[in-house]
């Protein structure tokens, strides 16, 4: 299961009136797998992503308005972190899905038959 590593430190930045919160995580992801998160944090309105590394565990990069405070930064780091655990899901069964992505799967099963 991807999650964050509680070990290694973040990173954190201010770019254009928002906070970069690079985090660490515990393993290697896919570029797939990067996907799917993405889209997940689009769905929640969530500025996030992850970067895998061929080196090296993955990070995810949150953007945090500047302006936000309190609750509401800790919403968003807590938002980000259980996408890793969707993301997580959507990968180990995709098929079970009705994603974009499990029904062009299906559609080209039935294609190859």
């Amino acid at each position: 299961m991807t999650d964050i590593d509680s070990r290694a430190d973040i990173g954190l930045s201010y770019h254009d009136a928002e906070l970069h919160v690079a985090i660490p995580l515990t393993g290697q992801v896919s570029e797939m797998w990067c996907q799917r998160y993405e889209a997940l944090a689009r769905a929640k309105d969530v500025k996030a992503m992850v970067r895998g590394k061929p080196d090296g565990p993955a990070r995810l990069y949150l953007a945090i308005p500047a302006k936000a405070r309190g609750s509401e930064v800790e919403a968003m780091l807590d938002t980000a972190r259980a996408l890793l655990a969707e993301a997580d899901a959507v990968d180990q069964a995709p098929a079970s899905s009705a994603a974009a992505e499990a029904v062009a799967r299906q559609w080209w099963i039935r294609q190859r038959t």
